[in-house]
């Protein structure tokens, strides 16, 4: 299996033995670029603040710039990186 290395925050690297490290298939590098290039792309709840959701609208341009292909996978992989990251947000909340 090919793997590449790259640093992520912390924060969602909470079970790793490393905090800032996870490895990330090479077939997953461009998903995982995109979801952190949508990092200033959520949808905010106008009462609490919370993020609820990344703004769908701005994945194909945000893909663009940073010259990712997008695959009938992306959605699905994004969306899974979603659920996870507002589960961390909702427990940090907390």
């Amino acid at each position: 299996m090919v793997t590449q290395q790259t640093n992520l925050p912390a924060r969602f690297a909470v079970a790793r033995p490393v905090a800032d490290e996870i490895e990330i298939h090479a077939d997953d590098a461009g998903t995982v670029a995109l979801f952190f290039a949508l990092g200033t792309q959520w949808h905010r709840h106008p009462f609490s603040g919370h993020r609820t959701g990344i703004d769908y609208s701005a994945i194909r341009p945000t893909a663009e710039l940073i010259d990712v292909a997008l695959s009938p996978a992306t959605l699905p992989a994004l969306q899974e990186m979603e659920h996870a990251a507002i589960a961390v947000f909702a427990e940090a909340a907390r």
